[in-house]
């Protein structure tokens, strides 16, 4: 509150005084000025973060001063003061860019409401300023490791879900890291101390079970998972039936007394085309709608390369295999021109093979699998 700059505005003496004695006991930085000349003076020369400002004062009215605010700093929230009887001003104020109004007479502890709400609001707003910064900033968030643009984009989505726990949706070709990404979903919650549980639909519904079954098995998992997360991967191979069942067990108030787990949901299918083919309906929208995100295959986010190598030779691997520490130029070169249909995983398979096949220092062409090194040529071939 005391780094909240607030500016009172009203040609009635009496009222600045109160307004004035209340906020000070308050610990609100508070100026009050009794013209809408000297206000905006004030505005010009310091950072105002709010402004409550009358809006009949001879001279110089509020209207007018809203406006003269808004071109000198638009940042400053404006609220008018208006008399009984006046909506008609404080609409057009509205649509001047008034952040809301208050009606004289008002009480004192309606203009704190106010001014809590806006520094309240001011809080999350730059929170999500930071959030978007970091992330514009990060290499990795967790296992998942890239600086393309997309990448960056999906942390700042973890980040703006961290503390709630909506319903996600994860879309990615095999290889992506849809796994990978729900873990990090639940490992940077409030559920984090909470089991996390993975069902492979393909595995239940290639399986000789009936809708019963797969249902039973999925209801045994979301009362095992408790208030933590259920990952279900490829959940397009489950039924339209099962997935029904699967909402109305959500809604079910007696699972875990309550605390009803966190759904994340994988597919590899393109959802527009599963949805087009009618093999999935609607209700998987409708069931995971809160939030979606899509991973972008390792050939649109080639500038990750190098970094997932780094992570693959250091980070991930036991410290006995880092005989390794690096990749030759010319190795570097294939590698960025692949096409890398396997992604992520056909890329850990590259840096596992060179390990087992005792390659030391450098990994060069050589050591590349025939179909990544070949790749170049046969491609200028054909």
């Amino acid at each position: 509150m005391p780094d909240t700059r607030i500016l009172f505005v009203d040609d009635d003496r009496d009222i600045l005084a109160m307004v004035e004695q209340y906020l000070t006991i308050k610990g609100y930085d508070v100026t009050t000025v009794d013209n809408g000349i000297e206000a905006v003076g004030i505005v010009k020369e310091k950072e105002i973060d709010i402004v409550f400002t009358d809006y009949k004062m001879p001279e110089f009215n509020g209207l007018e001063l809203l406006v003269a605010i808004k071109k000198y700093r638009p940042q400053t929230e404006v609220i008018i003061v208006t008399g009984y009887g006046s909506m008609e001003s404080a609409i057009q104020a509205m649509k001047f860019g008034s952040y809301d109004y208050l009606q004289k007479p008002f009480k004192l502890d309606h203009l704190k409401l106010i001014i809590d709400r806006i520094v309240e609001e001011k809080k999350i707003k730059n929170k999500a300023q930071l959030i978007r910064k970091i992330a514009r900033e990060r290499h990795h968030y967790g296992k998942l490791i890239g600086i393309c643009p997309k990448m960056r984009e999906i942390y700042e989505v973890i980040d703006t879900i961290s503390i709630e726990s909506p319903m996600v949706l994860i879309q990615g070709e095999s290889g992506t890291g849809k796994e990978l990404t729900a873990r990090t979903i639940h490992d940077h919650s409030d559920r984090k101390e909470m089991p996390f549980i993975l069902a492979n639909c393909n595995s239940l519904t290639k399986a000789t079970q009936t809708e019963d079954e797969i249902t039973g098995h999925l209801s045994d998992m979301l009362t095992s998972v408790g208030g933590g997360t259920l990952y279900l991967d490829e959940i397009s191979s489950l039924s339209s039936t099962v997935r029904k069942r699967m909402t109305a067990l959500l809604a079910d108030t007696d699972v875990d007394a309550g605390h009803r787990p966190r759904l994340i949901a994988g597919t590899s299918r393109d959802l527009e085309e599963i949805i087009a083919s009618g093999s999935v309906k609607k209700d998987l929208l409708d069931l995971f709608n809160a939030v979606f995100i899509k991973l972008p295959p390792l050939r649109e986010r080639k500038e990750d390369i190098p970094l997932l190598i780094n992570h693959f030779l250091y980070v991930d691997s036991p410290a006995a295999k880092t005989r390794i520490y690096g990749m030759t130029p010319a190795a570097m070169n294939i590698l960025l021109r692949y096409h890398w249909p396997g992604n992520l995983i056909q890329l850990q398979n590259v840096i596992e093979r060179a390990f087992a096949m005792g390659v030391e220092n450098a990994i060069g062409p050589e050591d590349l699998p025939a179909e990544i090194r070949t790749f170049g040529t046969i491609s200028q071939m054909a």
